[in-house]
């Protein structure tokens, strides 16, 4: 059980909620651009353990990937259906109608910005503005492709990662020199570049990627030589971490405010190897991060948007900037892992 990796998606988690209640600032600004590591970290790690290497038949790959489809669409349900329940009623508080509530959610405008790019109001509105679900209907989508195109897999992940990453941080330069329009959308809108083709492909292939390259070292060393690498990738990863923030910061400066970064990419990459190198992850962070990160990754946004909801309502007060981060990460961590965890471990004994 690796619980360095455990314990990274507990920092992960804790790191999406700082993205969505930002510090204000320069420390706001040097949290936002650290933490754009997260959303490509998990998709990275979903990769990771996806197809082993020894996997290598079609119906093998098809196997493996299909049940982590299902799963995937199942988590997807359960999520969805409790952010459309918080939405319509949200919505039937403030006057508006079923059918009006309806039908400025499910149109063929909003369909169109879904399909393509997993946003629009189907996975947002006005009572959470956050479309932080885009991630799992782009690992949908990504599962399905892996599915779909599972015979020639291994022969284009590497070029599909370097291609995708490509236009991915070229896109990301065109917002800032030379915004186009594609689709009829300015590039500069978030999720033109941050979707299932630019963010979840590249990712999940550079998981399945380095789970091969892993593998392969494995394969051809000795016990001995294999520990000696395992010292190189030890150093090797906290450099390019230290890389990674550092450049993230300088990227924030020089570009302003992005979704990913190269800095983010760095540090996803150093994450990998380092989670290769027997670090343990401590004796209780990893067990959040086992247990409840995805949970508070799905959630948070469902806390966040009920403490405004409250504080405009006047029921609580108004929580200054700099709390609200922490105050989310605290309710997350008791109301989304510690209660229910408690509860679950009650009826095991019982």
């Amino acid at each position: 059980m690796n619980t360095f990796l455990y314990l990274i998606k507990f920092i992960a988690s804790m790191c999406v909620i700082a993205i969505h209640t930002r510090f204000s600032g320069v420390f706001g600004d040097i949290v936002d651009a650290t933490s754009r590591f997260a959303v490509p970290f998990f998709f990275a790690v979903s990769g990771r353990f996806l197809v082993p290497h020894d996997m290598t038949q079609t119906p093998d790959i098809r196997r493996k990937v299909g049940k982590s489809l299902v799963k995937t669409l199942k988590l997807t349900f359960v999520v969805y259906l409790v952010y459309s329940i918080y939405s319509l009623i949200y919505h039937l508080c403030i006057g508006e109608s079923f059918l009006g509530w309806l039908s400025s959610k499910y149109n063929l405008s909003e369909a169109r910005w879904f399909f393509l790019f997993n946003s629009g109001k189907f996975v947002y509105d006005g009572s959470f503005t956050f479309d932080h679900m885009w991630y799992l209907f782009a690992l949908i989508y990504v599962y399905g492709l892996i599915y779909i195109f599972a015979p020639v897999l291994r022969k284009w992940y590497k070029a599909l990662i370097g291609i995708l990453l490509f236009f991915l941080f070229f896109g990301q330069l065109l917002q800032n020199y030379y915004p186009i329009r594609p689709f009829g959308i300015s590039v500069n809108t978030w999720y033109v570049m941050r979707n299932w083709l630019f963010v979840g492909m590249p990712f999940v292939l550079m998981g399945i990627l380095f789970s091969d390259y892993v593998a392969s070292r494995k394969e051809a060393l000795s016990d001995t030589e294999y520990k000696s690498l395992i010292v190189k990738w030890a150093l090797f990863g906290k450099v390019v971490i230290f890389v990674g923030l550092i450049s993230g910061v300088i990227e924030f400066i020089i570009f302003g405010k992005k979704e990913v970064y190269l800095g983010s990419l760095l540090i996803v990459i150093g994450i990998l190897f380092l989670s290769e190198c027997g670090i343990t992850g401590g004796r209780y962070l990893w067990k959040i991060g086992k247990e409840g990160s995805s949970n508070i990754y799905f959630y948070h946004v469902l806390v966040i948007s009920l403490l405004d909801q409250l504080s405009n309502m006047g029921y609580i007060p108004v929580i200054p900037m700099n709390v609200k981060p922490v105050l989310i990460m605290v309710i997350c961590i008791l109301l989304v892992w510690l209660i229910p965890s408690y509860i679950l471990s009650k009826r095991k004994i019982k």
